[in-house]
Parts: C-alpha cells; structure tokens; sequence
C-alpha cells in the first residue's frame, strides 16, 4: 500500500512547492519512479518552477514527449484543470490540442484561449461544440477574432449567433421599445384629458376603438413571444433532465434548435430519431454532415439517402469531415467537383489516403 501511494505522494510534494531541487529535476527530466500518468503530472508541475534552469529542462522534456502519450493522458488520464491549461498553452500539436477540447474538465479560459489562437483539428472541434458556445457567448467572440478562422468555421457560427444569440436580442429591443411607446401613447392620451374626447362623433369613436383593438396585440402572439424568449441555457439544461425515451420522443417532434442539440447526444438512437422527424430540413442534414462530434452512425445513415445525397454540399460536408468514416468520403469524391477536390487536397485536416485520393482525381480530370 505504501508504494502505490508514493506517486501521488511525489505529485503533491512537487505542487506543494516543498520538494528539493534534485527531486524536481528528476521530474523535469521524466527519471523520477512513476506511472506515465503521475510522472507527466510532475512534469506539468515543474514546468512553471521558480528555478529557470529545472522550468526550461521540464519544458523541452514536454515538447519532446509522443503527443500519443499526451493525447491519451488527456482522455484517460483524469487530468486536473490546471494542467489541461498547461498542456494547451505549451503544445501546439493538432491531436493533442483536439482532446483538450474535447475534455469536460477544461475550463473556459483555456477554452478562450484556444478560440484565440487554435487552427485546424482543434479549432473545429471547439466550434463542433456547440453545447459549450451557447453556455459561453464568450466563445463566439473569441472564435471570431482568431486570424486563422476558416470560411466554413466563420459560417457556421455567423450561423449560430443568428439562430441563438442575434434573434434574441432583437427581439427583447423590439419588445423593450414597444414598451416605451406603449407608455409615451398612454401618457399622451392622459394629458388629452375628456376634452377631446367631446369633440369626436360616436362614429369616430367606434373607429377608434377598431383601431386600438386591430393594434393590440392577440393573446397568442403574447404567448408565443414568451415561448420564443426562453433562454437557450434552460432547453440544455431541460433536455439534459430528459430519460431517453423523452428525448427519442422530443427527437421526433421538436424544434429546429431542440434537433440540433439531441444529434449530438452521447446515445446515437437520439440522434438517429432526429434524422428521422418530419419537419427536419435540407439545411439541417448539411450541418449535421459538417459537425466534427456526432456518432460514426448518423453520418453513415444520412449517406444511405438517396434525397439528401442528391444536394452537392451534403456530400461536400461529409467529405470534408474528419470525422466521417473513410468508407463513406472515399467513394463520394468521385462526386465532386474540380474545385471541391483541390478544396480536399489542400485540406491537411482530412486522412493522406483521401487527399491523395482527391490529387489523383484531379490529374485524371486535368487530361
């Protein structure tokens, strides 16, 4: 029992700051007895040590570690926030950066951090996230400043902010000034007093009263302006109290905004559900096909159709994402146009064996 606990022991010694010099030295050297995972803890710990010589050894000996290790350090390792945040400022390998995202434990500054400056693999996966940019305006923002933000990346979230953040905000001022004019109408008829009143006829009168009542607004569109202003937060968070069987259900049945939460639920039948309602769109299935976090299966079953694989941006989408088996993106380059397979040849995102895939193509069309 004692030795199983020296590694947590040696952690805590190095983060309490209370290890000698030579101790923390083995750690930045990666020499001290631990598990890969305790000794990548040290690592990360003496990486920021007040003495410049172990925090630069510590350094190299991070940069030079497999990013395999790093990588699944990330998704297995339990790491804590702190050293995600390390790891995202100190790497800059695409893989790496990817699990970070991905992670649950990272906290929002890492992730601004990333919105500012991550390309690529990294960069897609943040805004595939669509859960974690709508918790976060924040995100948003910061995506849109980063430099290296792609055409599609950029569309896709001038997507987002008007379907959640701009619609609402226009409408909260359009109610906010309704409001106002509603009290500066009701102020000046107050000041008119009886007086002018007298001086209208009965049939003036009436028609007034048809004007006001034409004016006022139904109890219906009061009901569904109260339903439209609910905030986007409490339909996560009330889908998130959802069992399964509701959530198939809402799946069915729901909104545009409900759908495009559930496709990405961790149990791939929601997500097939969705595929499967009635009111869902062309548009949809395009931007279901271009998200870097669904399940394998949902972009196999929007490549089993006919009609949606009939649209040239579908089958673009799917070919152009990562995420997409291989089985499907390979055979559909054939279905692409000249443009679109230098689009896929430049795209260093994409798997070798596809963009080579699209580079020959391309010579064979060129003769």
């Amino acid at each position: 029992m004692e030795n199983s606990a020296l590694p947590d022991d040696l952690v805590a010694l190095l983060r309490e700051g209370t290890a000698p010099l030579e101790i923390r030295r083995f750690a930045a050297r990666g020499l001290l007895p631990l598990d890969p995972d305790s000794s990548l803890r040290a690592l990360l710990v003496v990486v920021e040590d007040p003495d410049s010589e172990t925090a630069a050894m510590a350094l190299e000996t991070l940069r030079s570690a497999p990013p395999d290790r790093l990588a699944a350090f990330v998704r297995r390792g339990d790491p804590q926030e702190a050293e995600l945040d390390a790891l995202a400022r100190l790497t800059d390998d695409p893989f790496v950066l990817e699990e970070v995202v991905r992670s649950r434990v990272t906290g929002d500054e890492t992730l601004l951090f990333l919105a500012r400056t991550a390309t690529g693999r990294p960069q897609e996966a943040l805004i595939a996230n669509q859960a974690r940019l709508l918790a976060r305006p924040a995100l948003v923002a910061a995506l849109l400043e980063n430099p290296a933000l792609t055409p599609e990346g950029r569309r896709l979230l001038s997507e987002l902010n008007e379907e959640f953040f701009e619609k609402k905000a226009r409408r909260l001022h359009s109610e906010a000034e309704s409001a106002a004019a509603a009290e500066e109408e009701a102020a000046g008829v107050a000041d008119l007093g009886d007086e002018d009143d007298a001086g209208l006829g009965e049939d003036d009168l009436d028609a007034e009263e048809e004007a006001e009542a034409d004016e006022a607004p139904s109890a219906d569109s009061a009901e569904q302006s109260a339903d439209d202003s609910l905030f986007i937060g409490a339909i996560y968070r009330r889908i998130g109290l959802m069992t399964i069987s509701e959530k198939i259900s809402l799946a069915y049945k729901g909104s545009k905004e409900e759908r495009r939460i559930l496709i990405g639920d961790t149990n791939k039948l929601i997500g097939i559900a969705v595929l499967k309602s009635r009111s869902l769109s062309i548009n949809e299935v395009e931007s279901f096909a271009a998200m870097r976090n669904l399940d394998e299966e949902i972009y196999r079953r929007i490549a089993a159709s006919r009609d949606w694989m009939r649209k040239p941006a579908v089958i673009l989408a799917l070919v152009r994402n990562p995420r997409s088996p291989l089985d499907i993106s390979l055979p559909l380059l054939k279905r692409l146009s000249v443009r679109d397979l230098r689009a896929v040849f430049r795209d260093r995102n994409l798997a070798p064996v596809l963009r080579t895939s699209a580079r020959k193509l391309l010579v064979l069309r060129r003769r």
